[in-house]
């Protein structure tokens, strides 16, 4: 088994948990970095402390949000490295760096840019933020596209991991349960979603509110009606939904 280490940042947050997770893999005389995180200067200097010395070979991204991309050009620039991301690193491109074969994999739904990393060897799968450790991962709208997100989740599955390393959160040995608990989730979510707007058309706000409830603050309102409003999406996308455009905003009715 590879030897993996965490980093984690000071950003921790409602979506980020204790911070966002950079993992530094020991690939014989080099290492291998997966999301630098965000523009911190106390990160980038930890980052260089549990390197202890190492040159970085290759710096990898999951995918371009801000908690996860910005350090990629400051880490690699020290080793003289280089950065390896989405659209540039494509799906089942292999990349080589001392004694690892690491497979890019595109893993959509959380973002259209969205890589994850596999370790045929170790059947260790670094994640990003398609899965996390604990709690569930943001598919919201426009970005987030939920078709591909369970489509991405059922192509992992297929790979059998061992071992997830996640964007936020601890690694998760169970790793297959994880990946089926959060393709079950989400069609739980959908179901919701189904029922919601069975019992009659609605704004994307009062949909919302049926589903999760009146109660969750201003902040985690907006990120439950854009994932309400990915689900819309993935249910028009299919026929089952139909969106009328009034003058003031968008009404969901069902067509069954």
């Amino acid at each position: 088994m590879s030897v993996v280490r965490r980093v984690v940042a000071p950003n921790p947050g409602p979506y980020t948990g204790p911070g966002t997770n950079t993992w530094l893999i020991d690939a014989g005389s080099v290492a291998v970095v997966i999301d630098p995180g965000p523009e911190d200067d106390a990160h980038l200097a930890a980052i260089d402390r549990a390197l202890k010395g190492t040159t970085v070979a290759v710096v990898l991204v999951t995918h371009s949000h801000p908690d996860h991309l910005p350090l990629a050009e400051r880490v690699a620039s020290k080793h003289r490295a280089s950065v390896r991301r989405f659209p540039e690193l494509a799906d089942g491109d292999v990349v080589r760096a001392g004694n690892l074969n690491i497979t890019a994999l595109h893993t959509p739904g959380h973002s259209a840019d969205h890589l994850a990393f596999w370790l045929p060897a170790d059947r260790a799968l670094f994640t990003g933020d398609l899965v996390l450790g604990r709690g569930s991962s943001m598919v919201t709208y426009p970005e987030g596209d939920v078709a591909a997100y369970l489509r991405s989740l059922t192509r992992l599955v297929a790979l059998n991991p061992a071992i997830l390393f996640p964007g936020h959160w601890d690694p998760v040995t169970e790793a297959v349960a994880k990946l089926e608990e959060y393709r079950a989730h989400r069609l739980d979510r959908e179901t919701q979603v189904r029922a919601a707007i069975a019992r009659g058309a609605g704004t994307l706000s009062e949909l919302t509110q049926r589903v999760y409830g009146s109660e969750l603050g201003e902040e985690l309102t907006r990120a439950a009606e854009m994932t309400m409003r990915a689900h819309l999406q993935k249910l028009a996308d299919e026929g089952a939904v139909r969106v009328r455009h009034t003058r003031a905003e968008e009404i969901f009715e069902s067509v069954s």
